[in-house]
């Protein structure tokens, strides 16, 4: 509302009038599209699912409403569509972002937006001035074990040290070829180191990296890399490390925060998508989440989709737009070149 000689005038924001106006999307993507993206947003009411765009078609359940497009241009110029989902391969991002853009589409797209700092800068460029909201779906900051940790204990205690080991089979058949592929958007520091300088520096802001080691053996991946927090007073140690199926160790991601009151413990096996963080206090645990037969990361995505709608709505920048997935790259090529 706006006040003029007394009286207040409100202006019609463009999804409502009267009632809320629906949101209307296509995703991009067959396998986390519809496996999570569409899912979390046959949950949000403010979302219209218009239809899919891709590549190979499978045995798939639509409602009849549902449209299947063509190609993702085809999808993207739709006029009845306001946003889009992106969960293509990494290597189709920037075109499919670029022609979004041109086309005025708001954009939610998966981590780790294109396969370089050098186009997601571009992309970043390409944004100034739009009124386009963009946003990345970086999905640890809203797992529940995080969210608590940070809420009761992070700002409590004083930090010193930080562990964090994520060692992780990789499937020896049926993954799609990109995956493995560091050049496609793939391998450790694409699909998943990312993940790991995103919530490192969520808990704790800009973080100096000052050694890193890499071994690359067609695409199995050990990296140990050193970094400081800005203020110089933590320190974060960070292993991880791909192995086959066939070998006898174990999947896991542990992170331990070493404190003036103890060591906090964010820990998860990773058995398969239904695996969660728990939170311990040394040896005791303060939170095991419920048991869950649907995958984890649909809840995080769904937080993550509900931000992107606000920011729509409110006509406001997102709270994980693509200058973070900017920063991430930038931190990944300096791991690279180290």
């Amino acid at each position: 509302p706006h006040i003029l000689n007394g009286y207040f005038i409100l202006f019609r924001h463009p999804y409502f009038t009267g009632k809320m106006k629906k949101i209307n999307v296509g995703i991009i993507g067959r396998n986390f599209g519809y496996k999570v993206i569409f899912k979390a947003l046959k949950n949000i009411k403010a979302f219209n699912v218009i239809g899919f765009s891709f590549k190979k078609k499978k045995s798939m359940s639509f409602p009849g409403d549902i449209k299947i497009y063509k190609n993702w241009k085809s999808l993207i110029s739709d006029k009845k569509i306001n946003a889009v989902f992106i969960s293509s391969p990494p290597k189709t991002h920037k075109e499919i972002i670029k022609y979004s853009i041109k086309k005025k589409k708001h954009i939610f797209c998966d981590k780790p937006v294109t396969t370089s700092f050098k186009d997601v800068s571009e992309i970043c460029k390409d944004l100034e001035g739009k009124n386009i909201t963009n946003s990345v779906n970086y999905e640890f900051n809203n797992i529940e074990a995080f969210k608590i940790f940070k809420k009761k204990y992070f700002h409590k205690i004083k930090i010193t040290k930080v562990n964090i080991k994520w060692v992780i089979k990789i499937p020896n058949k049926n993954r799609s070829s990109w995956k493995n592929n560091h050049k496609m958007g793939g391998g450790n520091f694409f699909n998943y180191i990312c993940h790991i300088l995103f919530y490192i520096e969520n808990f704790f802001g800009i973080l100096e990296i000052y050694d890193s080691k890499l071994k690359n053996n067609k695409n199995k991946f050990e990296l140990k890399t050193k970094l400081l927090t800005k203020d110089k007073k933590t320190k974060v140690n960070l292993e991880f490390k791909t192995i086959s199926q066939n070998n006898k160790s174990k999947s896991y991601h542990k992170i331990v925060f070493h404190s003036n009151k103890g060591n906090y413990i964010l820990f998860t096996k990773i058995n398969n998508l239904f695996d969660q963080f728990s939170l311990f206090k040394n040896k005791k645990i303060i939170f095991r989440p419920k048991q869950i037969n649907y995958d984890f990361r649909l809840k995080p995505t769904k937080s993550n989709i509900i931000s992107f709608k606000n920011s729509i709505i409110r006509r406001k920048s997102s709270n994980l737009n693509f200058q973070y997935a900017k920063r991430i790259h930038y931190l990944i090529k300096k791991l690279i070149n180290l």
